[in-house]
C-alpha cells in the first residue's frame, strides 16, 4: 500500500470518528439539557428524547425534582381508581449497594444517586377485583413508572427502568409487606454519558398496527 493511500485512509477514518463524536455529543446535549422556566419541552420532544441512561454523575438530585416525578407518577390511570402504586425512594449509599447486588450488579443501579422502586399493592386492587387485581395493580404501577421516565426528561435528568432483579432480595431489603410487590427499579441522576443506542431498530408501525382485526 502506497504511503499517500495510507495517509488518505487515516484522514478519512479520523474524519469519520470526529463526525460520530459530534453526533453523539449533540444527542447527549439534547438529552441532558434542563428546561428553563417558561420554556417547557413539548410532549413530542419529551417522548423523542426519552432513552435509558445507565451512567450518572455523582451530583445529588434535588429533592424538588424527585417530588415532581412522584407527583407525575400518581397521575397515572388505575383500575377503579384504586391507585395501587407505592414508591420507595433509595438514596443511602449502603442501601444502594445492596440494591445493586439484588439487581445482579447492573451499572445503572450502582452509579445512580437515586433509585425509585415502584411497587404494586396487590391487596388494594384485589379488594375490588379479586384475583384479577394482581394483574391490574402491576399494569397500573407500570403506568406510573412510565410517567416517572418521561418526567425525568422534562426535569433534565437521566433515568433507566431496571426490571431484572431478584424480587425476594428486593422485598427483604426494603421490608416490603407481603401484599406489596416490586415492579421496577428506576435509576435517576444527571447523565454521565449519552444513552446507549439500542442494538435493534424500532419496528415499523406498518408491521404492528392492524385494522379491525389481525
Amino acid at each position: 500500500m502506497s504511503q499517500s493511500l495510507s495517509r488518505r485512509r487515516l484522514l478519512q477514518g479520523a474524519a469519520a470518528s470526529l463526525l460520530l463524536e459530534s453526533v453523539a455529543t449533540r444527542a447527549f446535549a439534547e438529552t441532558t439539557s434542563a428546561t428553563t422556566p417558561g420554556a417547557a419541552l413539548s410532549f413530542a420532544a419529551v417522548v423523542k428524547r426519552r432513552a435509558m441512561v445507565r451512567a450518572y454523575k455523582s451530583d445529588p438530585v434535588p429533592e424538588d425534582k424527585i417530588q415532581r416525578l412522584l407527583e407525575y407518577a400518581v397521575r397515572a390511570p388505575s383500575a377503579g381508581n384504586l391507585q395501587p402504586w407505592e414508591f420507595v425512594v433509595v438514596k443511602s449509599p449502603e442501601t444502594r449497594a445492596k440494591l445493586t447486588k439484588a439487581a445482579f450488579d447492573q451499572t445503572s443501579v450502582a452509579s445512580a444517586p437515586v433509585t425509585i422502586v415502584t411497587c404494586a399493592d396487590i391487596q388494594r386492587a384485589g379488594s375490588k377485583y379479586g384475583a384479577r387485581g394482581s394483574f391490574y395493580s402491576l399494569v397500573d404501577a407500570s403506568f406510573a413508572s412510565l410517567l416517572i421516565l418521561l418526567g425525568a426528561v422534562e426535569q433534565g435528568l437521566g433515568a433507566c427502568f431496571v426490571g431484572s432483579y431478584n424480587p425476594e432480595e428486593v422485598v427483604k431489603l426494603l421490608a416490603l409487606p407481603d401484599h406489596v410487590r416490586p415492579v421496577g427499579l428506576i435509576t435517576l441522576g444527571y447523565p454521565a454519558e449519552p444513552p446507549r443506542k439500542p442494538g435493534t431498530p424500532k419496528l415499523p408501525l406498518s408491521k404492528l398496527v392492524h385494522a379491525e382485526k389481525w
